[in-house]
This record gives C-alpha cells, sequence and structure tokens, in this order.
C-alpha cells in the first residue's frame, strides 16, 4: 500500500477512534446514488406528513422512507430557482421555498405557486421564511419582510420592521415562541415580538452563525470560532460555554459552526465546517461523529452545513459533499464494525467465524487466515494471521478459523479449518499445533475442526466432521471416547457443536440429532426429529439461565424444557428465515435469537417475537451459524457474512421510530393525484379503477415495515404484506368506499395512517336511486299491466279455446250430418248442450212464400226428438228474426221488454240473439237462442254462434251439392257403363272378323293346293271354332273351359296349316276350376297368334309353344305364353326385309280391350312381353319370347 493511503487511513482511524462513544450512531445515507439531485444540501425541512424535503444547489428532493422524487424548474416553471437555500413548513403544511432568485410556495396536493410581492416582482432574494400565527408566513427578503392579507389576496411589507433587520446583515433566524422569532446578524442577537411588534431581547454578540432557543429563557449562540454559549435572556448572562475542537496532525484546533438547533431529547446538534457534527446533552457531555471511510454507517462528511432535528428523534444532516445523513437520537443503536484496521494499515471485512472473550475482556475473533484481537474500549486491533506449515501450490491459501476459545489461564485455543488445532501465542503471534495420534480414532484423525468449548472440568472439547474428543490444556493428553460404551456411537459422525449445561450434561449438537451425555449416569440419550426436533441436523446450542436448551438449525430453533417436552418454532411460528445461527440471554430473560437477516428478541414466557434489523444498524448480510458471544458486562457479539454487530440488549431500541404513515397519492387511468389529509376521489363508474400509494416514513429506511390496507365497503379483511406501498383495485362497483392503511415495525404495534381517503364510483344513470325508483315504479306498472294483461290474454284464450272446442265440436258434429234436416237439429241440440242456452231455434226461408218457417229446436219448444212443439211461422222483415232475415246482421238484444220488436213463442224471456245464415250472399235462414236472464249473452256467443252459422251454411251448401253431385255421378256411371258395353262389343265385332278372315284365308290355300284331306279337318275344326266365336259374340265373359277349347282349336288349326312346323302344350294350374272362372272371349288367342307368326315360323327347325295357366292372386289370372322362335328383333329385321309394316290388328285390339278392362275391374290386367337370350361374354342369341298375361277374373 502507497505510504500517503496508509497514512490517509490511519488518520482516519485515529478520528474514528475520537468519536467513539458509548452510544452507536448509525447512519443512514441519502445521496445522489438514491437519487437525490445532487449531493450539495442547502436546506431541510420535515413536513406534517413526515416526508423530509431536500433543497440543494440544483433541484428539490422529497424523501418518503423509500425513495426520492425531484423536482426541478424546467419541469415546474413556478420554481423560483433551483439552488434552494431554504425550506420552511408552516403551520397549513404548505413547504416554502427560499432562493435568490424568488420564493415559491408547495401546497399538499404538491403544486408550485410563484409569489408575488408588489404587484409585479417576483425576482428577489430570501434567505429564510418564518411562520407566525398573527400574520402567517413572513418572508424575509431583499426588498424587506412581507406577509400574506387574506382580505386583500395580496401581498403586502411591514413597514415596522426594524432598521437593524436590514437583509444585508443578516445570519440566521429561528423560532422562539408561535409569534416570536429569533434573529442573528452580524453583530447581534435579538428576539422580534410580530404579535406586539417590538424587540423584546437583543444582546451584542461576535460572529454569530446560527442560534435557536435551548429553554423557556435560554438561548443557545453558534460562533464561527466554534464556541456554543448558552444565554439567559432575563439577564443576558453567559450560563455555559462550550468550545468545539478537533484534532488535525495531532493538534487540537478550534472547530467551525455552522448551524445550532435543538434535538427533542434536548441535545443540541451542531453542525461544522470541518469536524462533521457535535452533540452536546444536558450535561454538557460533548459526542462527535466524524467521517470514517471505512465505516460505512459513519456520517457522510465532515462538512456539514445543515442539521434538523425531527420531532420523533431523527436527526438530519446535510452536507455539502456527501448529501444526506441521518441517525435517530432516541434509538440506541447496534454498533457495527465491518472493517477492521491495525495500526500497520492491515484491513480486514470479511465474515466472522468465532467470537470469544479473555478474562481481561479482550474480543478474540475467528476470521479468514487470522485471528483478530480486538480492544473494543480503546478500538484497537491486532491481527495474528495463520500460515499453513503445509506447501501452497496454488499461490494464496484460504483457511478459515472455523472456532477460537479461551482456557483457564487465558491461552487462546484456535481451530484452522483442515490444520486441527493450534495455540496462539499471544506475545510472538505463533501458532502451535496440538499434536495428536491420529490413531486414536476417526475424530482424533480428522483436521475439521468444527467446535472448541471450555468445559467445566476445564478440558476443550473439541468438536469435528468424525466425532469428538476432549484434550487436557495442562497435559495436551487426548480422549477420544472411541472405547466408550455410550459415546462410541458418535465415533465416525459430524458434530456441529459441543455445550454443557448447569448439571453438566454434554449436549453434542450432530447431523443425526442431539446427543446428551451425563457424566453423571455415564450415559447418553439420543433426540431427533422422531422426538420433536425441527430437524435432526442441529449447528447450535445454548443454555438459559432455567437450564433450558435452545437448539439451533435450518429449519428454526427448539426449546428443550428441563421436564424433557421439545417446543418447536419456525416460519410458521413467526421466524423470518429458516436457520437460527446462534442464541443468547439477557439479564432479563429475553432469548435473543440470529434468524437469518435479522436478530429476534424472544420472550420465552409470552413468546413474543420483536424483530431488529437494519433498522436499529444491525447488518443485512446475514449471521454466521455458531458465531456469537456475551462478555461479562452482557454486550452481545455477532459474527456475520461481512464484520460484526455487538449492542446491549437494555439499550437497543428502546425508543423505536414512529412511523408517519400517508395515503400521498392515487393514480386513475393516465391521471394522478396526490393526496393529503382526508379526501374524496369521484369516479366515473367507467373509470372505476385505481392504485393507492401510501407510505410509512422512517427516514433511516422504511425497509421490512409491515402494511395493513382495507377499503371498506368492498373488502371484508385487511390485506397485509410487507413493504407493500401501493393497493389495485380494478372494476369497482358503484357506491361509496373508505380506504385505511396502516403500518408497523414489529407487526404488533399498528400505526393508522394520517389520512383516509373515500371513493364515491358515481353509479351510472340506472343506478341512481332516483332512476331505480322510477325503475321499480315502472316494474311494478309493467309487472301490474302485464298481469292484467295476461289474465286478459288467459281469460281471452280460455274463451278462445273455449270457441274453438265448441266450433270445432260444432264442426266435428256437423261433419256428422249428411241432410240439412239433421245439421239443423243438430246445430239446436249443441246451442243447448255446449252452450248453456235455455231455448234454440233455427228458421229456414221459404223463398216462395217469403216466410221463416221453424225447421229444428232444443229446450221446451222440442219436447221430443224431431219434433217442435206448437210450430210457428214468421214473415221476412217481422220480429227481430225477420229483421234479421231481411239485414242479414246477427243482433244481441240485452232485454227484449224493451224491444218492440220481440215476439213471445212459449214463453217470454228477456235475452235474444239471432245470427243469419248466410252462405254465398245468400240468407238460407237465421239461428234464433234465448235465455231469461238479461244481457246473457256476450260477444263470445255472438262470435261462437256466427261461426256456427257461416258453418252450418257451408254444411247445408255442401249437402245440396253431395246430394246433387251422388245423381249426377249415378246418371254418369249408367251412362259410362252402357257405353262400355257398347264399345266392347264393337271391338268383339271387329275382333270376329279379323279371325275369321286369316282363318278363310288358310281353307283356301288347302284347296287350292288340293289337300283336300287337310281342308276338311281344318274345315272341321274351322266350323267348330266358328260356332264357338258365335257363341260367345255377345257375350261379355266366357268360362275358361270354352276359351281354352277355341284356343286348342285355334292352335291346331295353325299347325295344320303350317304343316305342323312347331308343337305345342296347355298347362292348367290344377287348383283352377276352368268351368267357374270367366274370362272376355277371345282375349289369349291374339297373342299367340303373334308367337306362331312372328316367332315360330321364322325357326328353321321346328319349334315349341308353351302356355301355363295360373291363378296369381285371388281374381287375377295368368297366363303365359312361351315360344322358342326367333324372337322380337330378328321377326323385325325380317319384317323390315320383305317390307312389311303391318301390326298384328289382333294385338292392338286386344291391347284396347284391356285398356276398357281396367276401367272396371279392382285389379288392373296387364301384358309383360320379355324376350329372352342365351349366351355368356357379351355374345346373345335369341332362344324366343315370353308373354305373360294377367286378367282380371
Amino acid at each position: 500500500m502507497p505510504l500517503k493511503l496508509t497514512y490517509l487511513f490511519g488518520l482516519f482511524f485515529i478520528l474514528s477512534n475520537c468519536s467513539l462513544q458509548a452510544q452507536y450512531a448509525a447512519f443512514s445515507h441519502l445521496n445522489t446514488s438514491n437519487g437525490l439531485s445532487e449531493n450539495s444540501v442547502q436546506s431541510l425541512a420535515i413536513d406534517k406528513n413526515g416526508f423530509l424535503w431536500v433543497g440543494t444547489v440544483d433541484g428539490l428532493n422529497i424523501f418518503d422512507g423509500y425513495s426520492v422524487t425531484t423536482y426541478k424548474k424546467d419541469d415546474h416553471p413556478e420554481m423560483a430557482a433551483n439552488n434552494v437555500i431554504h425550506l420552511t413548513c408552516d403551520s397549513r403544511n404548505r413547504i416554502w421555498l427560499g432562493t435568490a432568485e424568488g420564493i415559491t410556495w408547495v401546497d399538499e396536493k404538491r403544486n408550485f405557486h410563484r409569489v408575488v410581492i408588489n404587484d409585479t416582482v417576483s425576482n428577489f432574494a430570501s434567505r429564510t421564511i418564518m411562520d407566525t400565527k398573527v400574520y402567517g408566513p413572513v418572508l424575509y427578503t431583499s426588498l424587506g419582510q412581507y406577509y400574506f392579507n387574506e382580505q386583500k389576496q395580496d401581498w403586502e411589507r411591514l413597514s415596522w420592521i426594524p432598521e437593524i433587520l436590514q437583509y444585508r446583515r443578516f445570519n440566521d433566524a429561528e423560532p422562539f415562541e408561535e409569534n416570536k422569532i429569533i434573529y442573528s446578524t452580524d453583530s447581534l442577537v435579538l428576539i422580534l415580538d410580530y404579535g406586539t411588534k417590538q424587540i423584546i431581547y437583543d444582546q451584542p454578540f461576535k460572529e454569530v452563525v446560527s442560534l435557536c432557543r435551548y429553554s423557556e429563557y435560554e438561548l443557545a449562540i453558534g460562533q464561527q470560532d466554534g464556541v456554543v454559549q448558552i444565554v439567559d435572556i432575563r439577564t443576558k448572562k453567559v450560563r455555559r460555554k462550550y468550545q468545539l475542537t478537533s484534532e488535525l496532525n495531532k493538534k487540537r484546533i478550534s472547530s467551525t459552526v455552522t448551524e445550532v438547533r435543538k434535538a427533542p431529547n434536548g441535545d443540541l446538534l451542531v453542525g461544522t465546517g470541518f469536524s462533521g457534527i457535535t452533540t452536546i446533552d444536558k450535561d454538557g457531555k460533548m459526542t462527535s461523529y466524524l467521517h470514517d471511510p471505512i465505516n460505512p454507517r459513519s456520517i457522510a462528511g465532515n462538512i456539514t452545513w445543515r442539521v434538523l432535528g425531527g420531532t420523533n428523534g431523527d436527526m438530519i444532516v446535510g452536507t455539502s459533499t456527501a448529501g444526506v445523513s441521518i441517525f435517530n437520537v432516541y434509538n440506541k443503536q447496534a454498533g457495527y464494525t465491518k472493517v477492521f484496521g491495525d495500526e500497520n494499515g492491515n484491513y480486514y471485512d470479511n465474515y466472522i467465524s468465532d467470537v470469544t472473550e479473555d478474562s481481561k475482556g479482550t474480543i478474540w475473533i475467528g476470521a479468514l487466515e487470522r485471528v483478530i484481537r480486538w480492544d473494543k474500549e480503546n478500538n484497537r486491533t491486532k491481527f495474528f494471521f495463520y500460515y499453513s506449515p503445509q506447501p501452497i501450490f496454488t499461490g494464496a491459501q484460504s483457511i478459515e478459523i472455523r472456532a477460537i476459545c479461551t482456557d483457564d489461564a487465558d491461552r487462546v485455543w484456535v481451530s484452522a479449518l483442515g490444520e486441527g488445532i493450534s495455540l496462539l501465542n499471544e506475545e510472538t503471534g505463533v501458532f502451535t499445533r496440538i499434536k495428536i495420534d491420529t490413531t486414536l480414532g476417526p475424530a482424533a484423525k480428522s483436521n475439521i475442526v468444527l467446535d472448541l468449548t471450555k468445559g467445566s472440568d476445564g478440558l476443550i472439547w473439541v468438536a469435528t466432521n468424525a466425532g469428538f474428543y476432549t484434550v487436557n490444556p495442562i497435559t495436551f493428553k487426548i480422549n477420544p471416547y472411541t472405547n466408550h460404551p455410550a459415546l462410541k456411537q458418535l465415533s465416525g459422525r459430524r458434530v456441529n457443536a459441543i455445550a454443557e449445561d448447569a448439571n453438566g450434561i454434554v449436549w453434542l449438537a450432530t447431523h443425526n440429532g442431539m446427543y446428551l451425555y451425563d457424566r453423571k449416569t455415564d450415559s447418553v440419550r439420543h433426540l431427533t426429529n422422531a422426538d420433536g426436533l425441527s430437524s435432526n441436523r442441529c449447528f447450535t446450542v445454548y443454555f438459559d439461565r432455567k437450564d433450558n436448551a435452545y437448539i439451533g438449525s435450518f429449519a428454526g430453533f427448539n426449546i428443550v424444557m428441563r421436564d424433557g417436552t421439545i417446543k418447536k418454532y419456525g416460519k410458521k411460528e413467526g421466524l423470518r428465515y429458516d436457520y437460527v445461527a446462534g442464541t443468547l440471554e439477557d439479564e432479563r430473560g429475553n432469548m435473543w435469537i440470529a434468524n437469518g437477516k435479522c436478530i429476534i428478541r424472544f420472550d420465552p414466557g409470552t413468546e413474543r417475537m420483536d424483530f431488529f434489523d437494519e433498522n436499529v444498524g444491525l447488518t443485512a448480510d446475514g449471521y454466521r451459524i455458531g458465531s456469537f458471544w456475551k462478555t461479562k458486562n452482557g454486550e452481545m457479539f455477532w459474527g456475520a457474512r461481512a464484520g460484526i454487530n455487538y449492542f446491549y440488549p437494555d439499550k437497543l431500541a428502546t425508543h423505536p421510530s414512529v412511523l408517519k404513515v400517508n395515503i400521498y397519492r392515487a393514480d386513475m387511468g393516465d391521471s394522478s393525484r396526490n393526496l393529503s389529509g382526508n379526501e374524496e376521489l369521484s369516479l366515473n363508474y367507467a373509470d372505476n379503477s385505481v392504485i393507492l400509494r401510501f407510505t410509512a416514513i422512517n427516514l433511516k429506511g422504511s425497509k421490512k415495515v409491515f402494511y395493513k390496507y382495507i377499503l371498506y365497503g368492498y373488502e371484508k379483511a385487511w390485506q397485509t404484506g410487507t413493504d407493500i406501498r401501493e393497493a389495485r383495485y380494478s372494476s369497482l362497483p358503484a357506491g361509496t368506499y373508505v380506504f385505511r392503511v396502516k403500518a408497523s415495525i414489529d407487526g404488533v404495534n399498528w400505526i393508522d395512517s394520517n389520512n383516509t381517503i373515500t371513493i364515491d364510483i358515481v353509479a351510472p344513470i340506472w343506478q341512481r336511486w332516483w332512476f331505480i325508483v322510477l325503475s321499480i315504479f315502472a316494474v311494478v306498472a309493467a309487472a301490474f299491466a302485464f298481469v292484467r294483461n295476461r289474465q286478459r290474454k288467459i281469460r281471452q284464450q280460455r274463451e278462445a279455446l273455449e270457441t274453438e272446442q265448441a266450433i270445432n265440436y260444432f264442426a266435428t258434429s256437423l261433419n256428422e250430418q249428411q241432410t240439412v234436416d239433421s245439421i239443423l237439429w243438430d246445430v239446436a241440440k249443441n246451442c243447448i248442450g255446449r252452450l248453456h242456452f235455455q231455448d234454440c231455434v233455427i228458421y229456414l226461408i221459404d223463398e216462395q212464400r217469403e216466410v221463416l218457417v221453424q225447421k229444428a229446436a232444443y229446450g221446451p219448444k222440442s219436447p221430443q226428438h224431431y219434433t217442435i212443439a206448437s210450430p210457428i211461422e214468421i214473415p221476412v222483415g217481422k220480429g227481430i228474426v225477420g229483421s234479421v232475415a231481411t239485414t242479414g246482421r246477427p243482433e244481441n238484444i240485452a232485454d227484449t221488454s224493451l224491444d218492440p220488436r220481440y215476439i213471445v213463442d212459449d214463453e217470454i224471456r228477456y235475452s235474444e240473439i239471432a245470427v243469419p245464415i248466410i252462405a254465398d250472399n245468400r240468407i238460407f235462414g237465421v239461428i234464433d237462442c234465448e235465455h231469461s236472464k238479461k244481457a246473457f249473452f256476450t260477444q263470445r256467443h255472438l262470435s261462437i254462434l256466427t261461426t256456427i252459422a257461416s258453418l252450418c251454411a257451408n254444411k247445408i251448401v255442401k249437402a245440396h251439392a253431395e246430394a246433387e253431385k251422388r245423381e249426377a255421378e249415378r246418371i254418369l256411371m249408367d251412362t259410362q257403363q252402357k257405353m262400355s258395353e257398347v264399345e266392347m262389343q264393337a271391338l268383339r265385332a271387329q275382333m270376329n272378323p279379323h279371325f275369321i278372315f286369316n282363318c278363310l284365308n288358310s281353307i283356301n290355300r288347302y284347296i287350292v293346293k288340293s289337300d283336300q284331306a287337310t281342308a276338311s279337318l281344318y274345315l272341321t275344326k274351322f266350323a267348330k271354332l266358328i260356332r264357338l266365336i258365335l257363341d260367345n259374340s255377345n257375350t261379355k265373359n266366357v268360362m275358361l273351359s270354352n276359351e281354352l277349347e277355341a284356343l286348342k282349336l285355334y292352335i291346331d288349326m295353325e299347325s295344320l296349316r303350317f304343316d305342323k312346323k312347331f308343337t305345342y302344350a296347355i298347362t292348367i294350374d290344377p287348383g283352377i276350376s276352368t268351368d267357374s272362372v270367366e274370362v272376355p272371349p277371345l282375349i289369349i288367342q291374339p297373342y299367340v297368334e303373334n308367337a306362331i307368326w312372328h316367332g315360330l315360323l321364322h325357326k328353321q327347325s321346328s319349334g315349341h309353344l308353351q302356355i301355363n295357366v295360373s291363378m296369381l292372386v285371388e281374381g287375377m289370372l295368368q297366363c303365359v305364353i312361351q315360344d322358342d322362335g326367333v324372337g322380337r328383333e330378328k321377326a323385325r329385321d325380317m319384317r323390315s326385309k320383305t317390307a312389311t309394316t303391318k301390326k298384328s290388328l289382333g294385338m292392338k285390339l286386344t291391347e284396347s280391350r284391356l285398356s276398357l278392362l281396367n276401367k272396371h275391374a279392382q285389379l288392373n290386367a296387364s301384358v309383360e312381353i320379355i324376350d329372352m337370350y342365351a349366351g355368356e361374354n357379351g355374345s346373345r342369341l335369341a332362344i324366343g319370347t315370353k308373354v305373360i298375361l294377367n286378367i282380371p277374373v
């Protein structure tokens, strides 16, 4: 290290020694690395919500305990200047900024306002603004002192201010009482009473740079030469005088005072030009706080321009080069040494493995590659470097002094990890390694020593990663306990820590639970997680005054009570972290537990846990397992991963920091609103999402603060979290909600926020009360109308259904009636039966006589069915019935006694309804009904009767038409029958000559050929056939036997005619009686003829004709004519070649006969002609034709 640098660190080290006092001041810092706009601080103020305002040479800053918000003139044009030389918070929580270019004030909404005096002047200098009760804020400017006249809404100059308070002579000002301000000029100190407009005190002083009220009748006056005087304003005598000095080059020199202010606890805070700050308590004890470059918790810089005491004990120091430093005069901070340095310029800033104390109170620390001897009272450090005797091949060594203890002779025993155990010679600094016989077992062989403990018997108990052993510190004799009947089970096991309780029982913490060795009974008890331990991996063990054992592990800690019961404490029971590094007990019986990155004060009686962390000066790096110690005077030491913490438990945070809880901003969509005090946010229903931001201000750093918040009206339970500073709500329903926040440092004592926020989500028009009332009224009215309408519709539907059912009944009943009389009687009967009328009479018009005649009735007029008693006739046009018959319009008479047209029939009735029976604009009659009750008939009755009358009229018309149709059909059928018979007879008449013509041609051919025998035979058959034909010529049908006999005669004649070129066979189904079945005459013969002429005769060889007669179904005779001739296709070719186009007349006539036959038969006659082929693979050979003839019989 260069000589200059070594000297500089040594100087700072000496200076820091001078500043060390019984109370540890751990400063937190705020500078440009935290967001401060500039490190040169000009002014300080704390508002009523606890926010720290910092004016610098380049911008205004607000600190909320978490982060810094910066304001500059570029973004806020109303700022007079970026160099803020003075800050004041008035009684209305407004912040006033004094600059060399004017004054700006900031309201609670964080809006900036520029001060304009003398109507137009805004550019002027101001070094202070004092708040008074009578005038409010008084602006001390280069143009005089001004106040704001509320009535005139203008700034007015205080003309009575004494000439001695000229701006150029001003040095400092501080409030004395609500209307009294203390001023210091270049040569005078005075108190000006703004209420009486008089100077109530003045006294000359030289070089006064700052002053403040010290007591009811005393002032504290700081002078440039480092003197602070306490002056009684009644007697104008100096009561006490303090000279502030500092050391430079080992010489005492006077300090330069920059500012004097009073702390809440009554101490004086004195800022200096180059010597940090000094506190002067009521007893006159001065404590200096200087910047230490190797101590991050010392004051940030020695040039301190501003000091400010907060109401809750915060001491704010503004430096000219290093930003802001903060500590609390009430909180007894834990000491923290991160860097150790000796007088040779060596430094150490790494982890601490173990701590112990010798009989002289010197602290011995096990660290990396060294043992540290620390005389804490005098802050002197000496390093004892450990050098391994083993060769170093890497060029460096990294040996951890894992464990350290002292024996009865105050000798220091250490274990260098991997090097076994050694004794330190404090005088020479030499470590002497203890030689151990490695044949004594695994523990003696192991060089990994994890813990060293001096037992009550003076022996050194050694824990290794392979068991344990004891060493006699005088003889160095080793006892490995490898042959011990109870302890040999520990041989080879890792032992992390060893401790002895008040009963002499040795507790061994291992990776396999706890082993309790009772030397009195020479027995061992083994505890594991099966017995209730949180984990089998135990690391530390400590005993309280009641001899209860506290066991630390990676899963919290356990308490093994004296009665053997085991209690378990982990994260579920309140721990912040999983592992416990160590446990100590204070004088009040509280247990202090190193839990991860915090230390817990645990009350065994109430099981309450109080947490201490960075807020009280503890490190945030986390604590090393097994690195803890309590000195004889009760101070606790905790080795950390970087440095060491120490404190007296009864002095730590006896006055916890008071949090200032505020809800300070609301973010709504694209806009933000700063909040102060109880406010109401009114949001539209469409913009019903909001983010509420809050903070619990602890100027030393609001870390690990517990929060609770709730939105009453929306949430039922408080939401909780650590260091959460916002609450998000989206899509809030319409309504009014109240947002509240609480905060706590320890999770037990909760502080409510200074303000609450009411959120009013404006209901949409459809959710407002008047709209709801109108809507309810409309709904009720609509429901009432709906019910009424539904009832009406139900009634109408019921009536319509009844009407429809009645009409359907009438229509169905009328459909069954075929005559006019039956129709009328049916209507009259149903009018009484279905419609519950008392009397119903139906009249028909006799057009020739022009009277209405009673044709049907039901009721008293018809005592017997189809009988009318005393029928009457009514002339058309007379009475109600006659009037309806004349006009064709129905009438409903509610009271017949009032109608002179009423004609009494059998008895007087008071209600009458008459409906005309009309069809095709023709009136056939009237349906007349009566009832004895007045106004009995309704519109429904009229509708039903009108429909019934229409149905009746249509039915009457239809009945007439049906009768006429039936008569016409009868005449037509008779005519058609006769025509068919004539036509059939004509066809038969055409058939017979055709057949005879063909036969005579055949006979003629035989005669010409002179074949007399054949001609004779042929003629005989012909004569017989002619006789049959003549017998059947006038008959519609003939017996099947006669038809088949005639067919056989014909085939025989054709066979003779063609020289028996074919054979034939006629087969008759046995089930057919040929004498009982009738068929049309000569119906089969044309198809047989066609088979012979066009099929068999063209065949080169002889052919065969087969005729099969069977009954296809009942009433249908089937005749199949099949030949094996040349087929129809070849026959057509032959006709084409011979130019013959003549079609068989017999076939044509037979088709016509079948067509006529189908008109009268229930089953249709049909003919199917099938061409028959033989052959495969595409080669088709015609082998004949089949004709299937179906004849209805």
